[in-house]
């Protein structure tokens, strides 16, 4: 097992082990923030034909602007018409074919005598050509993405399944929202968040509760969920303590890969396999339990897109940071001339109302403190 290793070096370790593996081919008007799993070609040109962006004319350049004469008048789905004749003009309409010989078009608005102009024309093939790559393998599937898929003559997609998670936090001190709160009880509120997240990146989350919190209840719910799942994701009970019983479990039963990740927060993660399962034991607080899941969750089971935009932002307030560990603290960002970064709460990673607060992440280098005036890099977390 490797401990204490870079953020870098954990993603390589779990994309060793891929979750988005199986695919399947589902209707486009179904595939909205999927994730793309083989590169798709363009099934015809688009435009298939060369058309008119305008309502106006079709006519030849050589021709004397003051002797055209109308003919005919064309629209959109109309057959592409005869060749025109010296001083002939063609009514056209928006996206109606052009004549094969016309060079130029006259927008209505300048009438049949105005300036013929070739920009209108929209030419066979020039947004893309048929056989050509249109959409990338691991692309997300957006609205625009989909609009064009469907351009080009695609109404199937394949893209990869949805993994199935489970989820286990873990804790005696945990209560369900709704029941008394006994002292030294907290209302248990990760499985919520992480189910939510996992379901935004695409998969299908499943909370598990445990009875107990020992050795043998574990055991046997992770024995349950090896079986069922793509993927486990517990929270709390993996830094060193001696009820941390998820790396207890992991590190003397399980195949442990990695413990420990040069971040903060977040920094006690573990990660290995159980049973050929991959398992993923995130910090019990809120804030690491989160910043973990965006910072290595995200990139192995998602696509980061659906999570954030990476930016860079001037610093209103300062930043500390960690030795030999990238930071990431709550920051807000304000758009001005340049996008301003402040810190408004203390940065507790038990303080869930600071990610409310805020809403974008710090990423500090290790040993690098964020100064009034800095640019800094910055996640600008999409919620």
């Amino acid at each position: 097992m490797e401990d204490k290793v870079t953020i870098e070096r954990a993603l390589e370790i779990l994309h060793s082990h891929p979750l988005l593996s199986t695919k399947e081919t589902i209707p486009i008007i179904d595939a909205h923030n999927r994730i793309l799993a083989k590169n798709v070609h363009s099934l015809v040109d688009n435009p298939p034909f060369d058309n008119s962006s305008i309502d106006g004319w079709a006519v030849l350049t050589s021709d004397d602007p003051q002797k055209r004469v109308e003919s005919i008048t064309i629209f959109a789905g109309d057959s592409p018409p005869e060749p025109l004749q010296p001083g002939q003009a063609i009514r056209i309409m928006t996206g109606a074919p052009i004549p094969p010989n016309a060079d130029a078009l006259v927008m209505v608005e300048d009438g049949l005598h105005g300036e013929a102009r070739n920009n209108f024309i929209r030419y066979r093939g020039e947004n893309i050509e048929k056989g050509t790559i249109a959409l990338e393998s691991n692309s997300l599937l957006t609205p625009s993405s989909l609009a064009l898929l469907t351009s080009i003559g695609h109404s199937t997609v394949s893209v990869f399944t949805q993994p199935s998670v489970s989820i286990i936090p873990t804790g005696d001190e945990l209560v369900s929202p709704g029941e008394h709160l006994e002292p030294g009880q907290i209302y248990e509120s990760n499985s919520i968040s992480l189910a939510a997240l996992v379901r935004r990146a695409g998969g299908i989350p499943n909370i598990v509760k445990s009875t107990k919190d020992d050795l043998n209840s574990l055991r046997e719910i992770f024995d349950q969920c090896a079986e069922s799942s793509d993927l486990i994701l517990t929270s709390g009970g993996v830094s060193m303590g001696d009820h941390d019983f998820v790396r207890k479990l992991l590190v003397e039963e399980g195949e442990p890969l990695f413990w420990k990740v040069r971040m903060r927060p977040g920094g006690p993660p573990i990660f290995g396999l159980w049973k050929g399962t991959p398992i993923l034991g995130l910090p019990g607080n809120p804030v690491s339990s989160y910043v973990v899941f965006l910072t290595l969750v995200v990139p192995w089971l998602s696509h980061p897109d659906l999570f954030y935009k990476k930016i860079r932002a001037r610093l209103q307030s300062p930043l500390k940071g960690a030795k030999g560990k990238t930071t990431f603290r709550r920051i807000k960002i304000q758009s001005s001339d340049e996008l301003l970064a402040s810190s408004l709460t203390h940065q507790g990673s038990g303080n869930i109302l600071s990610m409310v607060a805020h809403d974008a992440l710090s990423v500090l280098p290790p040993n690098t403190n964020g100064e009034v005036g800095e640019l800094i890099d910055a996640l600008w977390l999409i919620d």
